[in-house]
């Protein structure tokens, strides 16, 4: 309106500017009035156009104002388009909405070159000495849906085969301390087993996560923490095989994990607890199950352990097949970070049950074409290990909800940086050695040893391996990681024992031998 007024004035001002010569007009030369002109009480005073010219320039007006106001509704609503068109990048692109809609992809890529030297030169073995191969290869999408619920998705090229990593659904409520956790995940295990193999201290997990079968299987799985974060609570059931196995397979696990991670001086302690209780699954007339990744087939236990690196699939230590109900597992973990440096470790004991002479048929050869054994007793198993690492520029571990997560590079190479440097050291012990074992008999229950052979095969069984481990990270930016480990390895007894010593005295679970690997990756992830 302040535009109508103005043009008021404007009109006001040019009828005051002729009013001076319309004076003078009248002063130089008296005007007689016509004589038919009306009385000054008959005029009226007659409104110019300029009036409906007014109103026509508000209308004007007017209309202008409301497709100014249009087309900036309009500008909005295109900048609200463009902005969920445009993604975001964590990594990888990554969209989002108001209504708590989003996606991402997601993924990563590990390839590994090692050497690992044949022991006491005992034989070629083609799985030892030099190799290198693509350690994982994964690719998947993440997202949210309006609700609290979520979901990840991934598909793994890893160990030369096709599988999947996590294929979950997840429901977490807003403002609730609890949410839940349905389909392939991890199954509450040691911190650094659920932790993503992005964060590994090594190029590998201890070896014990490899000895017991620690993996990802079918589940569902309830998680609670405090207001704080700063306690956490897991507990869920899961089938004994992950979802890339086949349906034969009826064994199931119950797992649960508590941690506690208080604030110490500059950094913090983490804490936990973890047990899973295995039923592995029951023999069915003696057909051999096809599940991949289960504790056990056909209720045949093992367990068994890689020097630290996938890249040989021979095996030092190794329990054999024997006939197995199920096990337990109970596990510890316990660490301190302080911003550079971090320590500590974790343990995990195994206890078995096993099948004993009275509880199959003596003579049936049920369990694999007789080649599985059944102890004199329920063996046990341990493994453990402690590890210190420094960040030499500056950096602190990452960590998030009770487990190991991205480290924020300080000053990476993108940046005019030299990225993150970190020295990392570890002791592991694994002990698969037990009399109960290698005092077995074979399912049929024959007592007696009439051979060496045998003998040597019988003390042959589990064995103990302990590793030490050194290793240089790089990290130049956020999502790119280079490990350099030297490994090297010492074993007492196993399968192997007797042909890499086989001119020694001693019996066969007390020769010793060691070997020396030298690894590298290179790694990306998005």
């Amino acid at each position: 309106m302040k535009r109508f007024t103005l043009l008021r004035v404007l009109l006001w001002a040019s009828a005051m500017a002729f009013a001076p010569q319309l004076n003078a007009q009248t002063t130089d030369k008296e005007v007689e009035p016509p004589t038919d002109a009306p009385s000054p009480d008959d005029v009226q005073i007659v409104v110019p156009e300029a009036e409906a010219n007014i109103s026509a320039a508000d209308a004007r007006a007017a209309e202008l104002e409301a497709q100014i106001e249009g087309l900036q509704a309009q500008l909005t609503e295109l900048k609200t388009l463009v902005t969920k068109a445009q993604p975001s990048w964590k990594g990888a692109p990554q969209w989002t909405d108001s209504e708590g809609w989003s996606f991402k992809v997601r993924g990563r890529l590990m390839l590994d070159t090692a050497y690992t030297s044949i022991p006491n030169n005992f034989v070629a073995n083609r799985n030892l000495g030099f190799n290198t191969r693509i350690r994982r290869f994964r690719i998947g999408v993440e997202g949210a849906v309006p609700g609290g619920f979520g979901y990840k998705a991934e598909v793994d090229y890893a160990n030369s085969s096709v599988g999947f990593g996590d294929v979950v659904m997840t429901y977490v409520p807003a403002g609730k301390i609890w949410g839940l956790t349905l389909g392939n995940h991890e199954s509450l295990n040691g911190m650094e087993q659920i932790s993503s193999s992005r964060w590994s201290s090594f190029i590998e997990r201890a070896q014990g996560n490899d000895a017991f079968g620690n993996s990802r299987r079918l589940g569902l799985s309830l998680n609670l923490h405090s207001k704080d974060n700063l306690f956490r609570f897991d507990t869920g059931l899961f089938a004994a095989h992950s979802i890339d196995a086949s349906l034969d397979n009826d064994g199931w696990i119950g797992a649960a994990r508590a941690t506690y991670a208080p604030y110490v001086g500059p950094g913090f302690v983490h804490m936990g607890l973890n047990f899973q209780h295995r039923e592995f699954q029951s023999n069915a007339n003696g057909v051999n199950s096809t599940s991949i990744g289960a504790p056990s087939t056909n209720q045949l236990g093992r367990y068994r352990a890689r020097p630290f690196l996938q890249t040989t699939d021979v095996r030092f230590v190794d329990t054999g097949s024997f006939a197995a109900k199920s096990d337990n597992i109970f596990g510890a973990e316990l660490y301190g970070v302080f911003k550079s440096l971090h320590v500590g470790g974790e343990a995990q004991y195994v206890k078995v049950k096993s099948y004993s002479a009275g509880d199959i048929s003596t003579g049936l050869d049920a369990f694999n074409g007789g080649s599985a054994v059944t102890p004199t007793g329920d063996p046990s198993f341990l493994s453990g290990f402690f590890e210190v690492g420094y960040f030499l520029t500056g950096e602190a571990r990452g960590y998030k909800n009770g487990t190991w997560d991205r480290t924020k590079v300080l000053n990476p190479i993108n940046k005019g940086g030299s990225g993150a440097f970190q020295l990392i050291g570890r002791f592991d012990y694994l002990d698969l050695d037990d009399a109960k074992l290698k005092n077995a008999a074979t399912n049929n229950f024959a007592t007696g040893v009439s051979t060496l052979a045998a003998l040597n095969t019988r003390l042959g069984r589990g064995g103990t391996q302990t590793g030490y481990l050194f290793g240089l990270t790089w990290i130049p930016t956020d999502y790119v990681r280079f490990l350099v480990n030297y490994i090297h390895t010492e074993v007492e007894g196993g399968p192997l024992a007797a042909t890499v010593k086989p001119l020694s005295t001693a019996p066969v679970d007390q020769r010793k031998y060691s070997t020396d690997a030298f690894a590298i990756r290179a790694q990306i992830d998005w």
